[in-house]
């Protein structure tokens, strides 16, 4: 059949398809349009999609579409895929996608080093997504990394089990590498395949059938002499072996221990145990990439066994940690989880992680389900709550602050000031302020507050009762370091452990410095003399980290009194400025939060609607502060004067509308 022909008869049962549907499609609904388009012409789907992100760029789920179905090699759709990745990046969008989709065009256009740190970046903003895996693993393959293709596109499978195209982007790349795993994973596709109904499942099972005859034909040559059966003989010399790794360890240390195994691997290179006890003695020796792959290989052989499997996920995890890869630690935590989902080290794991990276939501969901299956958790508990709280949005806060009688009834807005106050309030609370204060002053009226939570009736501090707290805990806070032999000039002048204050310059405990005494009170070494030097701070690390990637973008950091002099002058509520498309971002050092704010002209993280914050910026460093707070300007001659318009209205964005 000719092409043409063929694209006729495609045409022709797209336009059969459309008629024969039960509800109309819109003319804007590109993607429905695009699958149907796909069954007969991919060409015609392609077309579709990208005439649809033309009209609307920013609609993910197509672009991750147009991302998959975009056929390998140079082609128009590369290039287009290429032109809608890169406009959406320099417009400050950082969505897993737009990165996936850029790494695919430069594959596309032979140019697969470039492409891996774009699919790595796509991980590092979703490690749970299926289509990061299949696009970095087909990546690696191209640069000519076949090793790191199969162990990428094996963790796609191990998180997609039941889509048979990564079982099959899979197989081939062991194909590829003479490995004979290929056909069991083209079985496994074929399998799926002819169990789906979407138009690509009969294509698929048609090349992954192709495949598996090529796999079995090639594992039957291979087979000149009989398979290696591990005789009990072998066996017993491995186990035998691994003894001997265990004695050296005692004996004559880690090295001698990790070369002796290197022999046992030889006797049995599947062997599970030998794997698990190969894997720490390289991380104790500092070879934490192998040892995390040994992790990873234990993992797999004990596949059979769910707690072992997950127990040396979350091992493999850890390593991650160490290394600094939070993305691949999620996705060992996600993979133990797969194995043994009530796994709480996992859960425990997983949610530190998610909340390290700032990814609230779904730290808060691991939290939720972690104190399901263990309530009496109160660290969990309190850390939920503290999240919980920092999401409120100035509303909220402002409601919050009413209930507690901590601000004038009246006031409308919330102020920079009230945002510290509430944390304040917040913090002690978790801390336990509620109780301390019955016993320091059990019959004071107004401290507390009555509120409804879920389950019983909650206790919450008033304004009034957050000054008595403080009032009695910076008395305690005094004698206790006293007892501590410190003096008092000293005592002022004392940090925590991350180097912020424990006194404010009026001589009251800060919200960190109380902190540090309810740790102290416990036992806890929590406070710094004015000499000594902050400890290492992995938060700060961390910190660095994201504001060195982030000012590669076009970022520049502020100070927390001018981003307050930001939330203020805008009226813009602290989570409108941290979103899309104003895109302020927020880092905690371990000492205080620090602010960056898209600054440089034609960055990458510019857009029209956050190339105006800077000049705000610039007002109040020049003191050119408009502090009128009227709501309209004055009108000529006696005229009614006009309505003053902020930056934001209403908790939104001014558009002029």
């Amino acid at each position: 059949m000719n092409y043409s022909l063929k694209k006729a008869l495609g045409a022709a049962a797209l336009s059969a398809a459309c008629a024969a549907l039960p509800f109309s499609i819109s003319a804007g609904d590109e993607l429905a349009r695009a699958r149907l388009a796909e069954a007969g012409s991919r060409s015609s789907a392609l077309d579709i999609a990208f005439s649809g992100l033309n009209a609307r760029p920013v609609d993910r789920e197509l672009f991750l579409y147009a991302v998959e179905l975009t056929p390998e090699g140079p082609s128009k759709y590369a290039a287009a895929l290429d032109g809608a990745a890169r406009a959406m990046l320099k417009g400050g969008g950082e969505d897993y996608a737009w990165y996936l989709g850029l790494c695919k065009a430069l594959r596309c256009a032979a140019r697969a080093q470039e492409a891996v740190p774009n699919c790595k970046r796509a991980l590092e903003l979703d490690p749970t997504a299926a289509p990061v895996y299949r696009e970095l693993g087909l990546t690696y393959a191209a640069a000519g990394s076949q090793r790191k293709a199969a162990e990428t596109l094996e963790q796609g499978v191990e998180l997609s089990s039941a889509d048979y195209k990564a079982h099959y982007s899979l197989a081939k790349v062991l194909e590829a590498r003479g490995d004979p795993r290929a056909a069991r994973y083209y079985a496994g596709g074929l399998a799926l395949a002819l169990r789906g109904r979407d138009p690509d499942a009969g294509y698929y099972a048609g090349i992954m059938k192709a495949g598996l005859e090529r796999a079995e034909r090639k594992k039957k040559t291979a087979r000149v002499k009989p398979p290696a059966v591990q005789t009990r003989a072998a066996k017993e010399t491995a186990a035998e072996c691994l003894k001997e790794v265990k004695a050296e360890l005692s004996g004559n240390g880690h090295e001698a221990a990790l070369r002796r195994s290197d022999a046992c691997l030889k006797l049995s290179p599947a062997d599970p145990a030998l794997a698990a006890e190969r894997a720490p003695l390289l991380v104790r020796l500092g070879k934490y990439e192998d040892g995390v792959k040994e992790y990873m290989r234990a993992a797999s052989l004990y596949a059979g066994k769910a707690s072992l499997a997950a127990f040396y996920r979350i091992k493999a995890a850890e390593t991650w940690l160490k290394l600094g890869n939070s993305s691949q630690a999620i996705a060992q935590y996600l993979l133990a989880l797969a194995s043994n989902p009530g796994d709480l080290n996992a859960l425990k794991g997983l949610a530190a992680a998610l909340d390290a990276r700032s990814d609230t939501g779904r730290a808060l969901e691991i939290y939720a389900t972690i104190l399901k299956l263990d309530p009496s958790n109160d660290t969990v508990r309190t850390r939920s709550e503290e999240l919980k709280a920092g999401l409120l949005t100035s509303d909220q806060m402002l409601e919050e602050l009413r209930l507690r009688a901590a601000i004038d009834p009246a006031r409308t807005s919330l102020q920079p000031e009230d945002i510290k106050l509430f944390k304040a309030i917040k913090s002690a609370e978790l801390g336990g302020a509620v109780d301390y204060l019955k016993e320091k002053a059990p019959s004071a009226k107004g401290f507390t507050v009555r509120r409804d939570g879920q389950g019983a009736p909650r206790l919450a501090l008033t304004g009034a009762g957050y000054k008595a707290y403080l009032f009695h805990a910076t008395k305690d806070a005094v004698k206790f370091f006293e007892g501590r032999g410190i003096g008092l000039r000293e005592i002022f002048n004392l940090r925590d452990l991350a180097g912020a204050p424990v006194f404010d310059p009026a001589g009251r405990l800060t919200p960190e410095g109380d902190e540090a005494r309810r740790k102290a009170a416990a036992g806890e070494k929590t406070w710094l003399l004015p000499y000594e030097p902050v400890p290492t701070n992995p938060q700060a690390i961390q910190a660095a980290k994201g504001i060195a990637e982030a000012e590669q973008l076009g970022y520049r950091e502020i100070s927390e009194p001018e981003y307050l002099w930001l939330m203020k002058t805008t009226t813009c509520p602290d989570d409108v400025l941290k979103a899309a498309p104003l895109n302020v971002r927020e880092f905690k050092d371990g000492t205080r939060a620090r602010y960056l704010l898209c600054y440089v002209t034609n960055g990458l993280c510019m857009n029209e609607s956050n190339m105006k914050l800077p000049q705000f910026i610039e007002q109040y460093r020049n003191n050119e502060l408009d502090t009128s707070a009227a709501d309209s300007h004055t009108g000529f001659f006696g005229a009614p004067g006009a309505k003053k318009r902020h930056f934001c209205e209403n908790g939104k964005i001014w558009t002029g509308e």
